[in-house]
């Protein structure tokens, strides 16, 4: 359900508000509940647009069609809750005792972050930013939290003088994948392993492009339908839910490793 908030936001940020789309991102983003009873021809009157509209936008948020979006829709309810899947913390405990809670997330973190100099393999990880150095054409591929940390390490390597792609809207990087040959590298980055799920045509693409992937996640059981050349891997699936720190973690470590492999002439000027 998170990935649909997530696509229109997407939208509300990034459109105009005199764009269609944008209005309808805008009146589903108010009226989730209602659009899960609704028939499709019902929503694109709400949202004064053709149900050939609507069809559409459910395409470029990803969906097959108006029904799918229409059951992700369902799934959500105001007095579900929302947060449980979030952080491996008791509700009650933040609702109670939010210091104690801070403690016990911050140890869950601390924990997963310092397993990396024993999870994180650098013989893979210096063959990948050999492949981002040489490729001219480089491109990360992820969503929420993931699509953040990839634009992390994408403005990192911009500062180094590499150019790589990391498109926001899920169209642009169906586009990208498209673009790709086999003199391209593609870096999949998805903590918990949802990307691959919700972006098929991206996969499709990918494959038909028999370009370079690298695939960094926190979900080593992770299966795609696509070969996977380099895989990363961020910790045990068991602490998925702290993956985003020390996906993050990594995202600046390679940033840095780049850094003092490639630019050895200024690697003095780092600050000890």
């Amino acid at each position: 359900m998170k990935s649909l908030f997530y696509r229109l936001i997407i939208f509300l940020d990034t459109a105009s508000e005199e764009d269609t789309n944008y209005n309808i991102a805008w009146y589903m983003a108010h009226h989730f509940a209602e659009v899960a009873t609704m028939g499709i021809s019902q929503l694109a009157r709400a949202c004064f647009v053709s149900p050939a509209t609507i069809s559409r936008f459910c395409r470029a948020l990803g969906y097959e069609n108006f029904a799918h979006l229409k059951q992700e829709c369902a799934s959500f309810a105001p007095d579900s809750r929302k947060f449980n899947n979030l952080i491996n913390v008791p509700l009650d405990m933040m609702k109670n005792d939010p210091q104690a809670c801070t403690q016990y997330y911050s140890d869950q973190v601390c924990l997963a972050i310092s397993q990396l100099s024993k999870t994180l393999d650098w013989h893979v990880i210096d063959q990948v930013l050999k492949l981002i150095h040489d490729s001219e054409s480089v491109a990360f591929f992820g969503t929420q939290f993931s699509h953040s940390a990839a634009l992390h390490f994408q403005t990192d390597l911009l500062m180094l003088e590499k150019f790589t792609m990391a498109y926001m809207e899920l169209d642009r990087q169906i586009d990208c994948a498209k673009s790709l040959d086999e003199n391209s590298v593609a870096i999949i980055v998805t903590v918990n392993g949802y990307y691959a799920r919700s972006s098929s045509k991206v996969m499709a693409y990918l494959k038909k492009a028999h370009c370079k992937i690298v695939l960094i996640t926190n979900n080593p059981e992770i299966q795609l339908d696509v070969p996977i050349d380099y895989k990363i891997v961020l910790g045990k699936s068991s602490q998925r839910k702290t993956g985003k720190h020390t996906l993050l973690t990594a995202m600046e470590l390679m940033s840095l490793r780049y850094y003092s492999i490639y630019y050895p002439d200024v690697k003095e000027k780092i600050i000890e």
